[in-house]
């Protein structure tokens, strides 16, 4: 099993310990890991969190207006898992999770299907990073005028164009290498004593938390 798979299989543990058990603190346990093990990205990874927060605070306030306690509850959940999260995989790429896929046996045209998937966003992200680049350039200033919303309406057309053209260009790359469903990765970094420790220490509370429920 490779690291990506560990650091995968914790997060999906975590999530599930936290959104369908009572909160407990030993829930803060494995966060306090691997913020030591992130440490050097705390302020970063706290950042990502507070930006996300303004999509959780809509979905919030929904709840805030049936229940309060329901709505602070589910926001402390949420905030906690998406902490771990953030935390977990800050330095990975997407395609760790993919790694992580495919050293979980997961059968091999969904890894494939989430392959090409993610090489396709990374693509459009940095097409459009381009394109916001040569519009700044340009001196382009984004306003409420009916020039704007075309260019934004251009900019999204275009994407979806080269979103297509993309895809298309690589089935026909790798038909013509021959691709039968199934990628090949190159092995990846050993399992560190951390990530173990935190692989462990989930599994613990949430064999602790389970072993009290039906206790």
């Amino acid at each position: 099993m490779t690291k990506e798979a560990i650091s995968l299989i914790t997060a999906f543990l975590y999530s599930i310990l936290v959104a369908f058990f009572q909160l407990n603190y030993f829930f803060l346990f494995p966060i306090f890991i691997v913020l030591i093990k992130e440490k050097g990205y705390i302020f970063n990874i706290f950042k990502k969190l507070f930006f996300l927060n303004f999509f959780i605070i809509i979905l919030v306030l929904f709840v805030l207006f049936q229940n309060k306690a329901e709505a602070i509850e589910l926001f402390i959940r949420t905030n906690l898992i998406l902490l771990f999260s953030i935390s977990l995989f800050y330095k990975s790429k997407g395609y760790d999770i993919v790694r992580a896929l495919d050293s979980l046996k997961f059968p091999s045209k969904l890894v494939s299907v989430f392959y090409f998937t993610i090489s396709l966003i990374d693509y459009l992200l940095i097409d459009l990073k381009k394109t916001k680049d040569s519009l700044k350039a340009r001196g382009f200033k984004a306003n409420t005028s009916m020039f704007t919303y075309q260019t934004y309406g251009n900019i999204f057309a275009m994407i979806f164009i080269k979103a297509l053209k993309k895809s298309e260009d690589m089935k026909y790359s790798m038909n013509a290498r021959g691709f039968v469903d199934k990628i090949y990765f190159l092995n990846s970094s050993n399992i560190r004593f951390l990530d173990k420790f935190l692989f462990f220490s989930v599994v613990i509370i949430l064999l602790k938390v389970v072993y009290e429920l039906f206790s």
